[in-house]
């Protein structure tokens, strides 16, 4: 089985009918890590084929709730599953506080009724190697948005090929930094107009970002049809930027392998 990134969620922080809240699982034979966690995890990834006892762990990328507001669901379901091990959990501060807040909200760890967790506190500096094995590395790097957040960079160490998150972001040289030469850019595109942008980025702006960091593919994510712009227009956005790659708009899912 190929490493690759699946697409679990791939809307705004408000779901229409076609796209709930942003979150992905990157799987790999070497063990797997969800990355943000939604409201139905766990049925999201047996709805991918990936069986959630693989996974290693989770990656948070900011304490928004719509990225963070599934985690002690997803730690319950994890122990009446009957999960073997510990499950790591990685987050810069701010959002590792918030996580451990929302699962002693509801008193799991006080009862027993989450699986063992270790919880890992992320530096908020660049390029920095959060997850090492010896199929790929996953690197962090923060960006620009409204509250501390981590945009990642998983690297198959076989084929020396990358993916890069962007995470919730306005356009920023951190993130170009990140992406450059990667193979796959998935990036946030959350807003039409960059003059009400609130720390995120348009269409148009994300293909720009793909074309000066020579990514080969960029897929759309944490974008809705219905709030954005109409999927044809945002296609026609990203090929005004002069991306010239292959360009998607991430659905429910679907991955990407490198």
């Amino acid at each position: 089985m190929s490493q690759r990134l699946i697409v679990l969620g791939a809307g705004t922080a408000l779901p229409d009918r076609d796209r709930d809240n942003t979150f992905l699982v990157w799987d790999s034979p070497a063990g797997s890590y969800l990355i943000d966690c939604g409201g139905r995890a766990y049925q999201q990834l047996l709805r991918a084929n990936v069986d959630p006892h693989r996974l290693r762990g989770m990656i948070l990328t900011h304490n928004h709730p719509d990225h963070i507001y599934g985690v002690p669901a997803f730690l319950f379901h994890l122990w009446l599953a009957g999960y073997q091990g510990t499950f790591d959990v990685y987050a810069n501060p701010s959002t590792l506080a918030m996580a451990r807040k929302l699962c002693a909200a509801l008193e799991l760890e006080a009862h027993g009724h989450m699986c063992a967790t270790n919880w890992h506190e992320l530096a908020e500096t660049p390029q920095r190697r959060a997850v090492e094995t010896d199929a790929y590395t996953i690197f962090t790097t923060p960006v620009r948005h409204s509250r501390p957040t981590l945009a990642l960079r998983f690297v198959d160490h076989q084929r020396q090929r990358s993916i890069v998150y962007s995470a919730d972001t306005e356009p920023c040289p951190e993130l170009e930094q990140l992406a450059q030469g990667a193979h796959t850019l998935v990036h946030e595109a959350t807003v039409s107009d960059p003059a009400q942008r609130h720390t995120h980025t348009t269409p148009r702006e994300a293909g720009e970002i793909a074309a000066r960091s020579g990514v080969q593919r960029l897929v759309l994510i944490h974008y809705s049809a219905a709030y954005t712009m109409p999927e044809a227009l945002a296609l026609a956005e990203v090929k005004a930027s002069g991306f010239g790659g292959e360009v998607r708009l991430a659905r429910e899912l679907e991955e990407y392998s490198v």
